[in-house]
Order: structure tokens, then C-alpha cells, then sequence
């Protein structure tokens, strides 16, 4: 008898939790086999070719919501990513919640969120990311980037965006607006001082803020960016992970025409670097791309060409990438993918395809001016 009164207690427990919200398991695993080389190297020992077991960028999220009332509802997201073929060295170098984190209301107002989110870097970028086709084919290899004293540095903060604040305005003929701003953006970051680090006034913060438009066959949207380091002491260096402090906006949009979409991005970005208080210096860059999705038979072939311009003062530090692949649907889960990309370096340039040291190993630094190319097959399933 008690061990009955307290099953009917336990159940009873579990149906009230039910009853006020609702927790979704959800993911995607996604993973192929890359074929990656190396060419136009400074020295021949520094091109060649290698095989690798490549991860997609996989993940598991638990999410969930529950009805306050009035229209009113408690939101929340835990996002981790793991790496298929190793795990990125986990459990160091791989923590829960590593993705789209966040805990918010929402309601007639709009939504609001606390966490951890991607903000600016790689809008517009075509949809290999989400197919079967390899990540480094994605357009982002440039979108997101710009030489900065001769290497490659992230725009907007390679992906997410921690200690964020964002409101999110209900959609309104098709229109909405999205507002994002972060305190700190975090010690990887900003190398001069840790979040929240004390100095000058007006230290380190990114503001974001993104107008986009969907209706029938068009898709448009305004995004911009601007951050400033932490601990902004007069003297102190503005140089770092990410270069220095930051400005950039990008355009992008495109057109369903029934068998496939045209899209076309632009992005104009700026880092600037120096000395807090004194001398500074901008670097820019321009970079644009064009996605064509067309359907073929039960599948979809995908392709992009991606220009970036040289940065300031710097010659020949250009690049160019063209990538095409074909994703076929073997359920409404589970799609196989074929994709070749190429990047070509300008004399003075050094992009890496996208997330390649993930592939490569972050201990391989491509020369200036050397290429890469890769040949993939994977296959995705989300759950």
C-alpha cells in the first residue's frame, strides 16, 4: 500500500510538471568523409593531400516552454555541439551548452532572451551548413572573415555572442526586427581583459541590430555589427583573437522561383586597431556571394561563388571560392550529400575553408597565397 501511495504520488508529481511545460529533445548528427588538399604553397612541403572523418557540426538540444497565461509563455534552449569524429577534444575543450543558449519570455510584445547567440557573423550564407554537404563548402569561408595583419580574423566573434541581451519584435507584414545587445563579449575574445574587466569609461560591449523581411518567394534582411574590447585603458592595445574592435553591416536576400532560389549577399566589414587614446588604424574589406539552390530529380543541387576584395593598403589580398553539391532526401530525416569546393588565395591572402582547422588540425597553417580544395560525401539526420 505504500509503495502504491507513492507511485500515485510520484505520477502525480510528473503530470502537474506536464502540465505547466513542455521539455523537446531535439539534434542533429551530421558526418562524411573529406578529401582535403593543398596547393600554390610557398614550398612544395607544405602542400599535399589528406583523408579525414569530418563532423558537421553536431549537436543535441533541450528546449522548452511553458504557458504563463495572458499570452505570456517562459522559454528556454540549451544547445550543445559535439564533434562527430572526436568529440573536439571534450570534455576540456567541448562544455555543455556550447551553442544557442538562452532562457527568455515571450508574448504579444515580441520575445526577449538572456544567454548566448549567434549575432551577425555569416548572414547570408548559402545552406550548405544545413544539408548533407560539407561545412567547409559553406560561403561563410569569406562572409565571415578579413585579413587582418596578414592572417585571418573573425568578424563578429566567430559565431555566438555571450553575455547577450536580445529582444526580437513580432512579425508585421512580413517584417520583423531583431536587437541584440552583450556587455562582454568574453576574455577569448577580448585578451586584454576578462569579462568585466574594470578600465575606462565606456568599456568593452557589441550591439547588433538585423531588419529582415519574408513573404511569399522573397526573403531580405539588414544586419549590422559594432563591438568594442574590454577593459579599455588608455595605452592599452586594441589587437587580439579578433583584431580589434569591430563595425560591419551585410545585405542579403533571395528568390524561391518553385524549382530552386537565387540569393545574393553582401558584406562591408572594418576592423579597427591601435592604441586606446591614441593612433588607430581601420582595415576594411568588402565581400559578396551568389547561392543558387535548384531541385533536380528527388534532391537538391546547391551552387556558390564567393569573392572577397583586398583589405586596405594590402595588395592581391583577395580570394575566391566556388562550391557546388547535391543533397538527396533518403527520408524526411535522413539526407546523404556530395560537395567539392575550391579556394583560391590571392598572393597576399590567407582564408582557410570554413572551420578546416576542425578538419586539418588547428596545428596546420596554410602559406600566403597557398589554395585548397575538398571532395566530401555525408550524410545528416536530425532527431
Amino acid at each position: 500500500m505504500k509503495k502504491t501511495l507513492i507511485a500515485l504520488a510520484a505520477l502525480a508529481a510528473v503530470g502537474t510538471a506536464s502540465a505547466q511545460s513542455t521539455v523537446t529533445l531535439s539534434g542533429i548528427l551530421k558526418g562524411g568523409v573529406a578529401q582535403t588538399k593543398f596547393t600554390g604553397g610557398a614550398a612544395a612541403a607544405v602542400n599535399g593531400s589528406g583523408m579525414a572523418v569530418s563532423d558537421g557540426s553536431s549537436r543535441f538540444i533541450l528546449s522548452g516552454s511553458e504557458d504563463l497565461g495572458g499570452g505570456l509563455r517562459a522559454n528556454f534552449q540549451i544547445d550543445n555541439r559535439f564533434r562527430l569524429d572526436d568529440n573536439g577534444g571534450a570534455p576540456s575543450s567541448n562544455p555543455v551548452g556550447t551553442g544557442n543558449s538562452f532562457i527568455g519570455l515571450s508574448g504579444n510584445f515580441g520575445n526577449v532572451q538572456l544567454g548566448k547567440l549567434d549575432t551577425h557573423y555569416c548572414q547570408g550564407a548559402d545552406s550548405n551548413g544545413s544539408r548533407a554537404t560539407s561545412l567547409q563548402a559553406s560561403s561563410c569561408t569569406l562572409l565571415g572573415y578579413m585579413m587582418v595583419g596578414g592572417a585571418s580574423t573573425a568578424i563578429a566573434q566567430q559565431t555566438r555572442t555571450t553575455n547577450a541581451l536580445r529582444y526580437t519584435t513580432p512579425t508585421m507584414s512580413g517584417f520583423n526586427a531583431v536587437v541584440t545587445y552583450s556587455t562582454a563579449q568574453g576574455a577569448t575574445a577580448n585578451p586584454g581583459g576578462a569579462e568585466g574587466a574594470v578600465g575606462d569609461a565606456g568599456k568593452g560591449r557589441a550591439v547588433a541590430a538585423a531588419l529582415n523581411y519574408a513573404a511569399g518567394p522573397v526573403r531580405a534582411g539588414l544586419s549590422m555589427w559594432n563591438s568594442t574590447q574590454e577593459n579599455r585603458v588608455a595605452g592599452a592595445a586594441l589587437a587580439g583573437t579578433y583584431g580589434g574592435d569591430q563595425s560591419a553591416y551585410s545585405l542579403m536576400g533571395d528568390y524561391n522561383f518553385g524549382m530552386g532560389t537565387v540569393g545574393l549577399s553582401y558584406d562591408r566589414s572594418t576592423v579597427t586597431a591601435g592604441v586606446i587614446g591614441g593612433a588607430t588604424t581601420d582595415t576594411k574589406r568588402t565581400a559578396w556571394s551568389l547561392p543558387v539552390t535548384f531541385q533536380l530529380g528527388a534532391g537538391t543541387l546547391l551552387a556558390t561563388y564567393t569573392s572577397s576584395g583586398n583589405v586596405t593598403g594590402v595588395a592581391d589580398s583577395g580570394a575566391k571560392m566556388w562550391s557546388v553539391g547535391y543533397d538527396y532526401p533518403l527520408s524526411k530525416r535522413t539526407t546523404v550529400g556530395v560537395s567539392y569546393v575550391r579556394l583560391n588565395n590571392n598572393t597576399n591572402a590567407l582564408y582557410n575553408l570554413y572551420v578546416q582547422n576542425a578538419l586539418v588540425g588547428a596545428a596546420y597553417v596554410q602559406t600566403l597565397g597557398q589554395d585548397a580544395s575538398q571532395f566530401y560525401v555525408g550524410v545528416r539526420h536530425t532527431f
